[in-house]
């Protein structure tokens, strides 16, 4: 069963400014989404939904928490009420720092999924998630977490891989390890704020790779911790199975992913929403109905670009079938069009040669 994931930004408004948000300070509008209009998008995804699939619901930003905790509490029953006959789960990704018993009372509640953002140790983390003053965030996640966990809220956890992770991440996985924190890293792309700050932070592909593959052997090989990292596991799995869960990496994403801006804005998916990439809405809907929106999606270059990769020389490549040229929204930046590749490319296929090999090495896998 595949998994149709309807992302809702009801706010692109943030109570931290990080140095690599992928949204510009000038797209941070405090703007938010009409409830009702919300309630109607909703009623209009289930009329397209399919049997077949499962429908993921998240709620992103910005920082979503910020739309409040009233909200929420009308938007999740009337999700529970009108989707009895849907599969469907309901998601938030937040950087946890505004949440509070009555929050996590509805979490529980409601069986949301807790996706949170923090990059290991206080000194990395606080050169470059901060606050608007620039005060570090650290000590207000890691203290939310832990009173999370003790609710029996659990979550996992984004780590954005920087030029301040490099030579530390031993340190990066004990501290994971050490706080009981489930997570995944993913590379820095230039795009919003991160284009400001690229000498400070970002990483050749040859660091990307080495931090990576380090961490993967520390995962892989660690027979004491039972910590979740889900990318790694997704990706052992599709070079197992040669079939890709994570929508970065899936066949096209335009078939599973979609995304609703504060303004009613249709777009690829989340990482469209900044000001210099709204162009790409499909169209709003305040103006019309989602499924006239579908229509146009197939006839879009972005939907398209499936086959131009497809028809390209990444066809050839042994890791095709798990990777179809990457990501949408990383071609798109690496090269200005949506006929490209990821510029991640060579660190896949150096990545993904690294697992394969730890897993035929331990018999997982027929060499």
């Amino acid at each position: 069963m595949t998994t149709m994931i309807f992302i809702i930004k009801p706010t692109l408004a943030c109570n931290f400014r990080c140095k690599y948000c992928y949204l510009s300070a000038e797209s941070k509008v405090t703007t938010y989404m009409d409830l009702e209009f919300a309630k109607r998008i909703l009623l209009e995804i289930k009329e397209q939904y399919n049997s077949h699939q499962k429908l993921e619901i998240l709620w992103h930003g910005g920082e979503p928490l910020l739309w409040g905790i009233e909200n929420y509490r009308i938007i999740f029953e009337f999700i529970d009420k009108e989707f009895t006959d849907v599969r469907h789960v309901i998601s938030m990704q937040t950087n946890l720092s505004l949440i509070t018993d009555e929050f996590i009372d509805l979490f529980l509640k409601y069986n949301v999924s807790v996706g949170i953002s923090l990059d290991g140790p206080q000194n990395i983390n606080d050169s470059e998630r901060v606050f608007p003053n620039g005060r570090g965030t650290f000590n207000t996640v890691l203290s939310k977490l832990r009173h999370c966990k003790e609710r029996g809220l659990h979550m996992g956890c984004i780590i954005v891989a920087t030029k301040k992770h490099i030579g530390r991440i031993p340190e990066l996985y004990n501290f994971m390890c050490d706080n009981g924190i489930n997570f995944k890293m993913n590379p820095l792309f230039i795009s919003g704020e991160a284009k400001r700050n690229e000498s400070e932070l970002g990483l050749t592909i040859d660091e990307y790779v080495t931090m990576t593959t380090e961490l993967f052997d520390l995962w892989f090989y660690d027979k004491k911790n039972k910590i979740n990292n889900s990318k790694f596991i997704d990706i052992a799995s599709g070079l197992l199975t040669r079939k890709m869960s994570l929508c970065s990496l899936g066949e096209n994403c335009q078939e599973h992913v979609i995304c609703v801006a504060p303004n009613g804005d249709v777009l690829p998916c989340g990482r469209f929403c900044d000001s210099e990439l709204m162009h790409f809405s499909y169209g709003n809907l305040h103006n019309e109905h989602y499924c006239d929106v579908l229509k146009r999606i197939k006839e879009s270059k972005a939907y398209k670009r499936a086959d131009f990769i497809k028809n390209s020389n990444c066809s050839k490549c042994k890791y095709f079938n798990i990777c179809h040229g990457g990501c949408l929204h990383d071609g798109y930046i690496n090269s200005g069009d949506f006929e490209s590749k990821t510029f991640m490319c060579s660190a896949n296929k150096k990545i993904f040669s690294h697992i394969e090999s730890r897993l035929k090495e331990t018999g997982l896998m027929q060499i």
